[in-house]
């Protein structure tokens, strides 16, 4: 298991510059100039020239290499100037305090700056509250363009690893696997009309487990599933504990929840108090970016979990085998899959937390099931979702009476086809969303809102 890791300096004077610059005359807490200068990790620098309070400098040490650069999740807006195509797609050096995290193009590359003394590639911004998650490419086709990442090498900071086996190597990865992620507090005066993280802060003591299990199914697909373990975890004790079953989405892998900030939101939560000891497993739906695994089979997938994971946990880590302390949840199409296990395992269950899930066709809904009305339903959204954005079916219909897909020419719907179906059927649901697009820092946000109010209530 490897857990991300950061440093936290205040700078005490000015001189911490904008990507391509130079510390002049600072001096940092705990630091000389000269040492925060030959630190070769990603670092969190409080500092007063920030528009948000903090400055982060990314940095990874590579002699060898002809060009590193950093792509990340950081693209703002105003809310005035938000909507689902529209957005300022300001740079973090643009930010102003109330921004949200929204942009209508990919998330921004950036070339970092090579110290040739100590071999250590350098990009620092400003950034608000919050989880961030990044990654390098490094090298690189001769005279590609920033976005032309021909040649180069996808890679996971080595100096803020993420949670991944420890035999991957963290240089032939893909998508979710290469994300690295750091954390940035909450400054309460360059911050106060900002949506708060405070959830998502590293924990000192109290901290729970991961680890990471493979198992074989009957059909002979091999997988992997990561799990959390509550601090004080005990097998023995009397009571069993709840268990949820939480789903990535696509392009993900069974530790991505884990990299971007699940692990210290369960940790904060669960010492404070606001939701009950539980273990967490996150299967791996795709096994991305092999072409083996469940690649989405979503009845393979849930006799996965309901014949082998569930058992397996119940019987080696006390975890609870009534299905009222059981609950199922995933992002986008590990939001389809839980729209899946709401139909057909309904009895497997209590809790169903669906976020920014795609109404998909082998979903195949059975909303007149009358167990549904016992179970607790929350859906998830972002106002800027491009699944929450997508024309009902219902909205269209060709000259035949079959429906039309508005959007993207994909066959699949928007979210709201389940919350239609479901409340036609007379079956409850909550849901919340938040001025966010389909992006981690929307489901970090629904995920401490279903901690504090949904599961286990």
């Amino acid at each position: 298991m490897k857990r991300t890791t950061t440093i936290l300096a205040t700078m005490t004077a000015m001189g911490m510059l904008l990507a391509g610059s130079s510390a002049m005359a600072a001096t940092y807490e705990g630091y000389t100039e000269e040492e925060f200068a030959a630190l070769e990790q990603t670092t969190v620098v409080k500092s007063e020239d920030s528009p948000t309070g903090y400055y982060v400098t990314f940095r990874y040490k590579d002699p060898d290499a002809s060009r590193v650069r950093i792509y990340g999740e950081w693209r703002f807006s105003d809310i005035e100037s938000a909507s689902y195509f529209t957005s300022q797609n300001a740079a973090p050096e643009e930010w102003q305090d109330g921004y949200t995290v929204w942009k209508t193009d990919n998330w921004p590359t950036a070339e970092m700056e090579k110290d040739e003394e100590t071999g250590v590639w350098s990009y620092t911004i400003p950034l608000p509250t919050g989880t961030w998650a990044y990654r390098y490419y490094v090298d690189g086709a001769a005279g590609a363009e920033l976005t032309d990442y021909t040649d180069a090498k996808m890679v996971a900071d080595p100096a803020n690893v993420n949670y991944l086996a420890e035999d991957e190597d963290l240089e032939n990865l893909g998508g979710e696997q290469a994300l690295t992620a750091v954390y940035v507090p909450y400054d309460e005066e360059k911050q106060a009309a900002t949506i708060r993280h405070d959830e998502e802060a590293p924990r000192d003591g109290e901290n729970g487990t991961v680890l990471f299990e493979t198992a074989t199914t009957e059909s002979g697909i091999h997988t992997s599933y990561g799990i959390y373990l509550p601090n004080g975890f005990d097998a023995a004790r009397e009571e069993a504990y709840p268990i949820l079953v939480l789903f990535h989405g696509g392009g993900g892998y069974d530790g991505s929840w884990m990299t971007n900030g699940l692990v210290n939101i369960l940790d904060n939560m669960i010492a404070e108090g606001r939701m009950e000891p539980t273990i967490v497993v996150t299967p791996n739906g795709s096994d991305f970016p092999s072409d083996a695994g469940f690649r989405w089979n979503r009845p393979e997938i849930l006799a996965f979990i309901t014949d082998t994971v569930l058992p397996h946990m119940t019987a080696d880590y006390n975890a609870s085998a009534d299905p009222a302390r059981r609950a199922f949840a995933g992002l986008s199409m590990g939001g389809a899959t839980t729209g899946y296990a709401m139909f057909h395992n309904t009895d497997d269950f209590d809790t169903f937390i669906l976020f920014s899930p795609p109404f998909t066709g082998d979903v195949e809904p059975d909303y007149e099931n009358p167990a549904l009305k016992e179970k607790n339903i929350f859906f998830g959204y972002g106002d800027y979702d491009f699944v929450a954005t997508r024309s009902l079916y219902k909205q269209a219909m060709d000259a035949d009476g079959n429906p039309v897909q508005l959007y993207d020419n994909k066959n699949e719907g928007a979210c709201w086809e389940y919350m239609y179906g479901l409340n036609e059927a007379g079956v409850s649901y909550r849901s919340m969303n938040y001025p966010y697009g389909h992006d981690w820092v929307l489901w970090r946000k629904l995920i401490v809102d279903v901690f504090d109010n949904i599961l286990w209530k």
